[in-house]
């Protein structure tokens, strides 16, 4: 990996900590500081000069930014990731002000819906977060599957992961959007290899690689189709 790739992933790394802590904060805020929060109503609408009054719409903003660029890192879980740790800072707020004394935990909150307690928000944000935790593993689940994540860690930690660029010939369907190819590459010493593999309809058409055991790459036992992410980084 070049400096230029080490310097801006990193530099997404620091951006992707600094929209979680936003994340954090904002809906922190929104639940700990509503008691807090002077509304001025008319006819026909309602507003305030408070943060905590403002703050899950601009939290529902980072978490889509965080969604985004933690993609490089999470994949599919990104956006699942994301709404788990709102959900969590939301009920966490919520019992910062029953701590506070500033909310009974039995009583109305007075927060969009007048009828939930505070009690009822804390077990709706955990619930949430729970169904969003789901969501991420799933989505973590799906893009170890396209990048064969567990294989290529195996053979890393031998020392002996190779990679190649994949040529996919071939489509015989096994499966909703999955299929049987052959892949073929080129090794290290510029050999011609190939091995039957299983891909997603996705991998067809786009860039694709062979991840495969550099001491034995005519072994297809240890040689996976992966599907790297796109983009520079």
């Amino acid at each position: 990996m070049t400096r230029g790739r080490v310097l801006a992933r990193g530099s997404l790394a620091v951006a992707c900590a600094l929209l979680a802590w936003q994340v954090w904060m904002l809906f922190h805020v929104s639940s700990a500081e509503s008691a807090r929060v002077r509304w001025s109503c008319d006819a026909s609408e309602c507003a305030t000069d408070d943060l905590a009054g403002g703050a899950p719409f601009l939290g529902a903003l980072v978490v889509a930014a965080l969604a985004v660029l933690a993609r490089r890192f999470l994949h599919r879980a990104a956006p699942g990731a994301a709404l788990t740790l709102a959900a969590l800072a939301f009920g966490a707020g919520w019992r910062t002000a029953v701590d506070r004394g500033e909310l009974r935990a039995d009583a109305s909150a007075g927060w969009l819906v007048d009828r939930l307690t505070v009690s009822d928000w804390i077990t709706v944000s955990h619930t949430a977060a729970a169904l969003f935790a789901l969501t991420a593993v799933a989505g973590a689940v799906s893009s170890l599957r396209r990048t064969n994540g567990p294989h290529r860690l195996r053979l890393r930690l031998r020392g002996r992961l190779a990679t190649a660029e994949a040529e996919l010939h071939g489509w015989e369907r096994t499966g909703r959007h999955r299929g049987r190819v052959e892949a073929r590459f080129t090794d290290a010493d510029g050999v011609r290899r190939a091995f039957p593999a299983v891909v997603p309809r996705a991998a067809l058409g786009r860039r694709t690689l062979v991840l495969y055991d550099r001491e034995r790459p005519g072994d297809a036992t240890h040689s996976r189709v992966s599907l790297p992410r796109t983009g520079p980084l």
